[in-house]
């Protein structure tokens, strides 16, 4: 189903009453199925006492039916999906979880965002080294990956799509070089994952961590990962809390009657499930982002990533109609996401632009690493034409404000 007319769905993001949003890869505007179920999270405490184990049903159907929808997304089993507040907290816990060991390494490209690399920096300490693919004009190519792979690396860390460059990788070449030496790849997803297709069959990922609010428009705070089936129970958690342990169902679930054996070798018995490694989840993000993920599903990712592709190619057809303006990340389709990099030239420069649009109604973002960035703009599904037409006139120097009526 080609998605053509997203006005029905853009009444459900009140920010398109006054702005031209375009800034999707920072926070998703809110989405307004998404605050009902926040609404109606707190209506449930209202009504009904804490102790009640009824209410402790209540609150966790939707978390069911939000584990469901992130599978749907994946094509993943349920199983295999565990609720975090963040792609870093996913990255840290399958970071401790795997066991780095002395003279293992790690295989990170240089312009990754930090919450993924500083889950792997910290077992430098412990003697585990880090090994770094440079980037070539923002991309990263696999040749370069292979010329530092060996029978000791462990982990390569990868974003699918770069959120400073826009750059997108080949994610399945890159598994079928890792498993030739029994590497895992821990993907950082969140500037891909409700823009564009991430099957974990057909890739064979070990493991993916996002973060709900940009691409998935649900609240700050709520986020998934996925961990690989045979691999669930091979590692455990290196962080514990209460919700990863088994309960023993002869007991009276609201009794909290966990198997924890306090003997000598304090043994603990965990659930069998990717939930062994979730954390103490943030039930009313979960509940939005239920509503957002059932959304995103409905629509079908690869009709959104269609439709993203499309929005893309009309911005950039502007961007060449902008004086002074170069566009710097990737043309090709299959290697770019959902970010379009423009600059000016100077850091200067593109924050001032930045400035100057947020003055007029239009949200972008500025990025820059490594001396690499420009000007952020990301458009998303439920963007339109006229969001990109207003933008591409400001960029061209008009001065009144666009959006407002």
């Amino acid at each position: 189903m080609k998605i053509t007319d997203v006005e029905d769905l853009r009444r459900e993001f009140p920010i398109f009453r006054h702005r031209a949003y375009l800034d999707n890869a920072c926070y998703a505007p809110g989405f307004a199925r998404g605050t009902q179920a926040v609404i109606d999270y707190c209506h449930l405490h209202e009504m009904i006492a804490c102790t009640s184990f009824n209410q402790t049903l209540a609150e966790l159907k939707p978390v069911a039916n939000a584990r469901m929808e992130a599978a749907k997304l994946l094509n993943a089993e349920e199983e295999e999906i565990a609720f975090v507040p963040s792609t870093g907290m996913g990255n840290n816990k399958f970071a401790g979880a795997i066991g780095l060991k002395s003279g293992e390494n790690v295989i990170i490209g240089d312009l990754e965002f930090p919450s993924a690399v500083l889950a792997y920096t910290a077992y430098q300490r412990q003697g585990v080294e880090i090994r770094t693919v440079k980037h070539r004009q923002g991309r990263l190519y696999i040749e370069d990956y292979e010329k530092l792979i060996d029978n000791r690396t462990r982990v390569i860390a990868v974003s699918t799509v770069q959120w400073s460059t826009g750059f997108r990788i080949d994610l399945k070449k890159l598994i079928d070089l890792a498993n030739t030496v029994g590497a895992y790849v821990a993907v950082d997803g969140c500037q891909s994952l409700g823009a564009f297709k991430l099957d974990v069959k057909e890739t064979g990922v070990h493991f993916v961590a996002t973060q709900g609010h940009k691409w998935l428009f649900s609240p700050m705070g709520s986020g998934f990962m996925f961990i690989r089936k045979d691999l669930v129970n091979k590692f455990d958690p290196n962080i514990v809390e209460s919700c990863n342990l088994y309960k023993d169902p002869a007991r009276q679930p609201y009794h909290h009657q966990y198997d924890l054996s306090l003997e000598r070798d304090y043994a603990i018995k965990f659930v069998d499930t990717a939930a062994k490694f979730q954390s103490a989840s943030n039930i009313m993000g979960i509940w939005a982002m239920y509503e957002a993920l059932h959304c995103i599903n409905s629509y079908g990712i690869e009709n959104i990533e269609e439709r993203i592709q499309y929005l893309v190619d009309y911005l950039h057809a502007g961007i060449k109609t902008v004086s002074g303006l170069a566009l710097l990340s990737p043309e090709e389709k299959e290697c770019r996401g959902g970010i379009v990099i423009v600059s000016y030239g100077s850091i200067e420069k593109d924050t001032a632009m930045m400035d100057t649009l947020s003055a007029l109604g239009i949200s972008v973002s500025c990025r820059f690493q490594e001396c690499y960035g420009g000007l952020r703009i990301s458009p998303h599904f439920y963007n339109n034409e006229e969001d990109i037409d207003k933008l591409i006139a400001a960029l061209k120097g008009q001065t009144k404000p666009l959006y407002f009526h």
